[in-house]
């Protein structure tokens, strides 16, 4: 029996159908169980086909490997491609992120990434997708016309059910935001058990810029999308805060913040991580530690607050930083600057409760509670350092002991320790040899 033209289409859709399942097992990896490809997303090899770099990429993975293909699809120039295998990214990419957000939110997120710059490009290019809508409603009115044999029933029922496809038509531009929408309700969903889907949409709302480069889409649709998944993505992770502060606000009506306080707020620990260590966490972590530390403080509760400090260190290394790094943020300087003031009263050991007071003051330079504690810590290391001054005492030293305190001076003139020390000095350099 001839080869006919037939049997070349059915043998190349069973190879494209074949190369899909292969390309997008390699991309999912160990999120393969869940992977579920539409038959129709054999389609995506078959435009690749008709590239001049994708036939001899389809042609390799053929033979046996599939890698070359698999780059081809990340690194292909959106605005250079037809729209058709445009579509056909979006979808493969978006059923791999699903398919990989339990095992690798972090890969799940890059392919949401991936997908969400596919439709940008979409959203760019318009005139496809209008076409497909005016496709998807002429097929309506043509189906209805041969159900309703043309009479005025079938027409009716035509008619309704074109305007119902109408009024669900997606005008291009919004294609990203519809994606930014389902984001938006898989980090929702995620926010009470602080799912790994949910991380994975968190990560993926978080890249919105990354996409639309990709993409090459124009400012206005890429600050639109850039809005709508910040306000959504801050409203997931305000969700999964918002126990955690109600659970706070209970325990402080009750007169139990200080006992009940440290257990309660270490749930924000786990939330911090399925942020990805978001700057929001660490605001409300500051603002509930700042209220407890205080209580324990005016206590004189220091093993307490010692403990209430320690499982949130990073963080305010992590905010500190941000501070530093951007001084914008003045707004909260002063509360991250506090963090280490308690860190100083508490520390033992002197050369690192020197060091926490010195970098309170440098987030917040006019912080009265830094300055005054490292204005102690000032006095105290230069008495220390004149107790050790038992018959001689070298130039040198006595003038850094000065400086010492002098600095103290400026940063709080009315320190307590100020006046013993001075003395102090004073009696040094009139009974000491210096040398």
């Amino acid at each position: 029996m001839p080869w006919r033209s037939a049997d070349e289409t059915l043998l190349q859709r069973l190879e494209d159908e074949s190369l899909v399942e292969a390309l997008f097992a390699r991309a999912v990896g160990r999120g393969s169980g869940r992977a579920v490809l539409h038959p129709r997303a054999a389609g995506l090899v078959a435009e690749l086909r008709k590239l001049p770099a994708g036939a001899p990429v389809v042609a390799a993975a053929l033979g046996g490997d599939v890698g070359p293909l698999a780059r081809l699809i990340v690194e292909l120039v959106l605005a250079e491609v037809p729209p058709e295998l445009v579509h056909h990214l979006a979808l493969f990419h978006q059923a791999a992120a699903v398919a990989l957000e339990d095992v690798s939110p972090e890969e799940a997120a890059g392919a949401w990434v991936r997908a969400l710059a596919a439709w940008f490009a979409l959203a760019e290019e318009r005139a496809y997708v209008t076409r497909i809508e005016e496709l998807v409603l002429g097929g309506g009115a043509g189906e209805g016309a041969r159900r309703g044999g043309g009479g005025a029933g079938g027409g009716a029922r035509s008619g309704a059910r074109r305007d119902r496809a109408a009024d669900a038509a997606i005008p291009p531009e919004r294609l990203p935001l519809e994606i930014v929408s389902e984001l938006a309700k898989r980090a929702d969903a995620g926010a009470s058990d602080l799912t790994p889907g949910g991380r994975a949409a968190l990560l993926a709302l978080a890249r919105i810029d990354e996409a639309a480069r990709v993409a090459g889409a124009h400012a206005p649709a890429a600050l639109r999308a850039r809005a709508e998944a910040e306000r959504r993505r801050n409203a997931a992770i305000e969700a999964a805060l918002a126990v955690i502060g109600d659970a706070l606000d209970e325990a402080n009506v009750r007169g139990e913040l200080t006992t009940l306080g440290l257990p309660l707020l270490l749930r924000a620990v786990p939330v911090w991580r399925w942020t990805s260590s978001d700057e929001a966490v660490e605001h409300f972590v500051v603002d509930r530690v700042d209220k407890i530390g205080w209580e324990l403080y005016r206590a004189r509760s220091w093993d307490a607050l010692r403990q209430l400090l320690e499982p949130f260190l990073p963080m305010f290394d992590s905010l500190a930083s941000r501070v530093e790094r951007d001084p914008t943020r003045i707004a909260y300087a002063a509360a991250a600057a506090q963090m280490f003031v308690f860190r100083a009263e508490v520390e033992r050991r002197f050369p690192q409760k020197l060091a926490l007071a010195e970098r309170a003051v440098a987030i917040c330079p006019t912080h009265r509670n830094g300055r005054l504690v490292l204005a102690s810590v000032l006095c105290d290391e230069a008495m220390s350092a004149m107790r050790a001054m038992v018959v001689f005492a070298r130039r040198d030293e006595l003038e850094r002991v000065g400086a010492l305190l002098e600095r103290a001076e400026s940063l709080y003139p009315a320190s307590s320790e100020l006046p013993e020390a001075k003395e102090m000095l004073g009696r040094v350099k009139r009974g000491r040899i210096a040398v």
